[in-house]
């Protein structure tokens, strides 16, 4: 199975086309087997893996880790801040102002003291420790918080169109004081103060046209070597003292299972894995780790524009009637995965908003014939990449072709050339994404997927109805308000099929016994700053 993920950020810019490479080039092929994909609740979950490593903390050492994709800028406004995509190295580096607790589901202080919201979460108030710096000894204070977001904002970060939506004024208040007046109740606000927009940026990074990693983190930048490591050197000066560890090397392994192989050699301290088989592998060899699930996690993206066939609901509504995503599991994942077609997954704590579109051969076969006449000629486009995704594409074409739909599929030689497609000339009917959408951040993941007003809707999507039932839940006030409307927008889904959802996709970050101290944060990042590593 082919797919990227939509939370892509400033899609042209490197450091998205490397992202976007990696996980459209990261899905293990096989030729499928005949039994259901096999879920199994005790290895797919959200929280802490295995039993705690690394013995007593020690100083010193560097920390080798497996990254999932190279990060090809130190800069937020450019990266995707998340755990497959260079999250964690620039947490590292800048830290972030808030971190979550994935298992005890809220936030807490990191580089600031907390955060508290008024009585309806229409005005937040963020308070930040006192004596924190930059490593270039500079303070981290309201006004260089408010300098940093705004110069993310000024540079269209990929969270940029959200945060100028929802947020009317960001104000120093005393130099520990920053406020944040909403344009409406946002309960979730906190969400981006522990993601890109609260990696804040030191004053003297970007001055004369040249940006210099400079931030507040556990770790400072020491080199960045293409196609082979990067390398952060602790930061003597961070707030809650000295790391244990001298430095932390980032390399990447080409394969899953190569970057299971050399955690579990010695040959990498740490891992970053996205393929639910290796995943299992890894669990069942009794690795420690932090496990995230992230709904809508494989499917595929649909051209929703008038000039597509798939822009008619019906020829949409025939397809989620038809593909199964069992056989896409199968195909995918050696029958290994978390399939369905569901929005939410069992194991998201928003799984009460309903299931998904029902596999029903006869009820596609019936859409399809009315589609034909009101014109539509049977024949629909896949977009994959050559080798990798052609096992999918196949079994796309045969399932399609019970029903009455012909499906060309086009294999183009890489990532780049999909990205150039989707993003671009806007020319695919379907294509292999993910609209990997974590539990803390279910609003922004679908406003920006799925609501017509955001520039990272890539399959041109617009509805009304859904537009509505989004904005309602980014002023919702209570988790109660927000399981509610997240039923009413599955159930919006199911009439207008924004997309195709194959399951939800299980992230693992693992270690070996040697390493003690990882902190999992937020869409599958993890902290480093109490990291350390034994011989």
């Amino acid at each position: 199975m082919t797919s990227t993920s939509s939370r892509l950020l400033r899609p042209a810019s490197l450091a998205a086309l490397a992202l976007t490479a990696a996980l459209l080039t990261s899905c293990a092929e096989s030729e499928g087997v005949d039994t259901e994909a096999d879920r199994d609740p005790a290895v797919f979950q959200i929280g802490m893996v295995g039993d705690e490593t690394g013995g007593d903390a020690v100083d010193g050492g560097m920390l080798d880790v497996s990254s999932y994709t190279e990060v090809r800028s130190m800069d937020p406004v450019d990266v995707i801040a998340n755990g497959l995509s260079g999250g964690s190295e620039l947490a590292a580096i800048y830290d972030v102002l808030l971190r979550y607790d994935p298992e005890a589901d809220e936030y807490e202080g990191q580089l600031a003291e907390g955060i508290e919201s008024n009585d309806d979460a229409s005005e937040w108030t963020l308070t930040l420790r006192d004596g924190v710096t930059f490593s270039d000894g500079t303070p981290l204070d309201a006004d260089a918080v408010v300098a940093s977001i705004e110069r993310y904002l000024a540079d269209g970060g990929g969270q940029a169109s959200l945060w100028s939506r929802k947020v009317a004024d960001t104000k120093a208040g005393d130099k520990s004081t920053v406020t944040f007046e909403m344009t409406e109740p946002w309960l979730d606000f906190p969400y981006m103060l522990a993601t890109a927009p609260g990696m804040i940026v030191a004053p003297s990074a970007d001055k004369g046209g040249e940006f210099t990693p400079i931030g507040a983190g556990p770790f400072t930048f020491g080199h960045y070597r293409p196609g082979e490591e990067l390398l952060l050197t602790a930061n003597e000066k961070y707030f809650d003292g000295a790391p244990h560890l001298d430095q932390i090397r980032f390399r990447t392994v080409q394969t899953a299972q190569g970057t299971l192989e050399v955690v579990q050699s010695g040959d990498a301290d740490l891992g970053v894995l996205r393929e639910p088989n290796v995943i299992k592998s890894a669990v069942d060899a009794d690795l420690s780790g932090s496990m995230n699930v992230v709904s809508m996690g494989v499917g595929l993206i649909v051209n929703s524009r008038e000039d597509r066939d798939t822009a008619d609901a019906l020829v949409r509504q025939a397809i989620a009637h038809t593909l199964d995503p069992d056989t896409v599991m199968q195909r995918s994942y050696d029958g290994v995965g978390l399939p369905g077609t569901e929005m939410f997954p069992e194991e998201s704590k928003w799984h009460g908003a309903g299931d998904g579109p029902q596999i029903d051969l006869d009820e596609a076969k019936e859409l399809v014939e009315e589609a034909k006449s009101k014109g539509f000629d049977g024949t629909i486009g896949y977009l994959g990449i050559q080798k990798v995704s052609q096992n999918t594409g196949l079994a796309i074409e045969a399932m399609l072709g019970e029903i009455g739909i012909e499906v060309e599929s086009e294999y183009v030689p890489g990532a780049a050339e999909v990205i150039e497609r989707v993003f671009v000339e806007r020319d695919f009917d379907l294509a292999g994404w993910s609209f990997g959408t974590p539990d803390a951040g279910v609003y922004p993941e679908l406003f920006e997927s799925f609501h017509s007003e955001s520039t990272s809707n890539a399959g041109g999507y617009a509805s009304d109805t859904m537009d509505g039932l989004i904005d309602e839940l980014g002023a919702a006030t209570s988790e109660e308000e927000q399981q509610a409307i997240l039923t009413d927008i599955q159930t919006e889904w199911n009439e207008s099929i924004p997309a195709i959802v194959f399951g939800a996709q299980p992230e693992l970050v693992t270690w070996g016994d040697q390493v003690g101290g990882v902190e999992p944060h937020v869409d599958s990042m993890v902290l480093y700053g109490d990291a350390w590593v034994t011989e």
